[in-house]
């Protein structure tokens, strides 16, 4: 006999509504919990997701990368990510549900109309950081799991629910430690289709992203008397040599993806106005629309061309921060179609494909997903335009039709 789908998302649907006052206090109580990265300070956050997905009958588990790895990022450990599962009763497909517990850094708290970690309502809305980036898609986790239970719905493939860290600092010990190993490591089979929970309207999905190369370079100069320059060698303005060399970089668009950008993100050196700087540390944000090889020959080259010409031109050290390959699964794959389908049948809506929302190109966790041969999307409820901003919020409407569209999803492809 084959399930009425849609009748299916109806109940759920009701079902969600029935829980709205506990979809909004739960996401109330967890932006009341600082988690701001860096540093990454996760131990609150992690022991109150183990509390809530256990009060939803789960059986949590907590899966943080191995201290040796962590610290070799130059990060601090631990860094706990949350697991739990519902099995279905053929076990396939898996789908994850997964949402980032760590937020942006505040700015200055006087600039908010409300506390940045009170989780105040409003006018309908939930303020506070991380109120939609992405602490209400934990929230909606939870409840798009008792909707499905209340509903009395029986799940073929299991639903799996991540509360995973380093989101917002784009490392490994997160998503990217779960996919690589991590959920191996703790008896979880890897998921099928992957949604990373984040602000895109529900009238946007990201399915592509352009690529991330951050550089850090360090100079290394001759100190002397800011009275005598030439009798030094100024690192700060090898630093610039390298910077006016570097945005005169060719800048290449994508149609989804937008264009190249450079970003100088830090230019530090120097002791004193009177002294000639004998170090300096310049940083290059680097996103390309076309494939990040492009760039990286472009560095080297550019590089070496300096470095031949000036005998001065002396580095200390090269670090690639970050080195993420411009990709995504793109607007074709079937589950960017079935997330189209299930929207538009139950909300109205019209959801565009995109690699660039609001200016911003990124797949969030759904990077590490969909760059191992998995249907990762990033999708949600919320503006993006508000995340990270003063006076974050997420309303209360939006929340619970987040909820609704994401247990739709678990309905279409757990079912």
């Amino acid at each position: 006999m084959e399930i009425d789908k849609r009748a299916l998302r109806d109940e759920v649907s009701q079902r969600i509504d029935d829980n709205r006052d506990d979809l909004v206090r739960i996401t109330q109580e967890l932006v009341r919990i600082p988690s701001v990265n860096p540093p990454g300070d996760y131990e609150r956050m992690a022991q109150k997701m183990v509390e809530l997905y256990k009060a939803e009958g789960l059986q949590p588990i907590v899966a943080g990368a191995p201290e040796e790895e962590v610290k070799a990022l130059g990060l601090t450990y631990p860094r706990p990510n949350v697991i739990a599962r519902f099995e279905g009763k053929q076990h396939s497909p898996v789908f994850c549900l997964d949402a980032h517990m760590d937020v942006v850094g505040v700015g200055d708290e006087s600039m908010w109309t409300y506390p940045p970690f009170g989780g105040e309502i409003h006018d309908g809305k939930i303020y506070g950081r991380g109120a939609e980036d992405t602490k209400c898609h934990l929230a909606v986790q939870l409840i798009v799991l008792r909707a499905i239970k209340a509903a009395g719905i029986e799940l073929k493939g299991d639903l799996i629910l991540t509360s995973t860290v380093d989101d917002e600092i784009g490392q490994w010990p997160g998503m990217g430690y779960l996919i690589e190993k991590g959920f191996q490591e703790h008896g979880f089979n890897k998921p099928d289709y992957h949604i990373a929970g984040e602000p895109t309207g529900l009238e946007t999905v990201g399915c592509l992203a352009r690529g991330r190369l951050w550089y850090e370079i360090i100079f290394k100069g001759v100190s002397a008397h800011g009275g005598n320059p030439k009798e030094g060698v100024n690192a700060i303005e090898k630093a610039i040599s390298l910077a006016n060399a570097v945005m005169s970089y060719e800048i290449k668009t994508d149609p989804l993806m937008g264009s190249d950008t450079i970003n100088i993100g830090i230019l530090q050196g120097g002791e004193a106005i009177n002294v000639v700087p004998g170090r300096c540390k310049i940083t290059f944000d680097i996103r390309p629309a076309t494939k990040k090889e492009i760039v990286k020959q472009f560095m080297d080259e550019t590089l070496q061309r300096l470095k031949d010409k000036d005998p001065d031109f002396k580095i200390e050290s090269i670090r690639l921060l970050n080195d993420r390959q411009t990709g995504g699964i793109g607007p074709d794959h079937e589950f960017v179609k079935t997330v189209q389908k299930v929207v538009e049948e139950m909300t109205g809506k019209e959801v565009t494909p995109s690699g660039n929302m609001a200016g911003y190109s990124s797949l969030g966790n759904a990077y590490w997903t969909s760059m191992n041969g998995i249907a990762g999307l990033m999708y949600g409820g919320g503006d993006f335009i508000r995340a990270h901003s003063v006076d974050e919020f997420i309303t209360v409407d939006e929340l619970g039709e987040t909820a609704k569209v994401f247990a739709g999803l678990v309905v279409e492809l757990c079912a």
